[in-house]
C-alpha cells in the first residue's frame, strides 16, 4: 500500500509540473474544450515480470466490453490534457482449464490461495471488472489549423496517461451442479472451505477490491463530422501493477509487475467550450437551442 501511494504521489507531482507549463502555453486551436464519451473492446494481453519478461499465462484471454468518459482542453499548437474515467470487464476463452492446471495450484511452494487437497475437476474461468480513473496528455502530429481545429479530417496522436486501476477479480467455476448446500450470494465462485465451519460451506478467495497503479500508451486518431463533431478512434495498452488480473495468484507476490491491458476504443469527441467568455459549442448538445 506504501509503494502504491507513493507511485500515486510522483504520478500527480509530475502532471502537475508539466501541465501547468502547458496551460499557459497559447496557439491556433488552444483553450478548445471537448467531452468524448467512447465504448470498445478490452482483453488481457499478457502479464510480465521484472525487465518485460513475458511470463506464461494460465488462461486464454477473451474479448470484454469496454467504454470510457474524457474532459479535455487542447492547449497549444499540439497538446491535449485531459481527465478521464474507463470502465472494462475481461474474461478467459478456454473452458478446459481447472484448478489443478493452475501454476500457483502445481508449485511445490505452498500458495495461501490453495489450502485443501482436493479441487472438484471442473472448468474454471476468470472474471474482472476494472474501473481506472487517470490524466492523459495527447500530443497531436499535425498542428492545430484555428479555434476550431475539428475542420481538419484526420488529426493522428499519440497519448501517454497515468492514474489507478480498481479491480474485482474472481475466479469462477463454469458448472455450480456438484455442490451442497452453497451460499447461493456467492455462487459460482471458486471457493476455499472456511476451517471454522462446516466443509459444506465455502467462502472466495478473493472478495475485495484490488488497487494499482495504471500507466498507458496509446495511438489514434479523430476525424472530422459536420456540425463541429469529431469521430475518435484509438488502441490502447495499458500497464497495472496488479498480479491478479486474471483472478489468479503467482507463486512469488513479486513475480509479477503488470498485467498488460489492451483496448480498441471508439467515440465521438463534443466541443463544449472554446475559451473564456465563450459558449461556442454548447449547440453540439441535445438540449441546445
Amino acid at each position: 500500500m506504501k509503494k502504491t501511494l507513493l507511485k500515486t504521489r510522483l504520478i500527480v507531482i509530475v502532471f502537475t509540473l508539466f501541465s501547468t507549463n502547458l496551460l499557459f502555453a497559447q496557439g491556433k486551436g488552444s483553450n478548445q474544450w471537448y467531452l468524448t464519451p467512447r465504448v470498445g473492446v478490452a482483453t488481457m494481453l499478457n502479464e510480465v515480470g521484472p525487465g518485460l519478461a513475458t511470463l506464461e499465462s494460465d488462461f486464454q484471454h477473451g474479448m470484454g466490453l469496454s467504454g470510457d468518459l474524457a474532459v479535455s482542453r487542447t492547449i497549444g499548437s499540439h497538446f491535449e490534457l485531459g481527465l478521464g474515467v474507463a470502465f472494462y470487464s475481461l474474461s478467459s476463452s478456454d473452458d478446459s482449464v481447472m484448478v489443478q492446471d493452475l501454476a500457483a495450484f502445481q508449485s511445490e511452494i505452498d500458495h495461501p490461495a490453495f489450502g485443501i487437497d482436493y479441487y472438484p475437476t471442473v472448468p474454471i474461468e476468470y472474471n474482472t471488472t476494472a474501473i481506472a480513473p487517470s490524466l492523459f496528455l495527447r500530443y497531436y502530429f499535425r498542428k492545430f489549423t484555428s479555434g476550431a481545429r475539428d475542420q481538419q479530417f484526420f488529426q493522428p496522436y499519440l497519448e501517454l496517461s497515468a492514474g489507478l486501476n480498481f479491480h474485482s477479480p474472481e475466479l469462477v467455476y463454469t458448472d455450480t451442479s456438484f455442490m451442497n448446500n452453497p451460499k447461493p450470494e456467492q455462487l459460482p465462485s471458486v471457493w476455499i472451505p472456511n476451517e471454522t465451519t462446516d466443509p459444506e460451506f465455502y467462502e472466495p478467495p478473493y472478495q475485495d477490491t484490488e488497487q494499482a497503479v495504471q500507466f498507458a500508451l496509446a495511438i489514434g486518431s479523430r476525424f472530422a463530422l459536420k456540425n463541429g463533431l469529431t469521430l475518435n478512434l484509438a488502441a490502447e495498452v495499458s500497464g497495472v501493477s496488479s498480479e491478479f488480473m486474471d483472478g489468479t495468484p503467482n507463486l512469488i507476490s513479486d513475480e509479477v509487475s503488470s498485467g498488460l491491458i489492451g483496448r480498441v476504443m471508439f467515440g465521438i469527441a463534443i466541443p463544449i467550450h472554446s475559451g473564456k467568455g465563450s459558449s461556442k459549442g454548447n449547440e453540439h448538445f441535445p438540449w441546445a437551442p
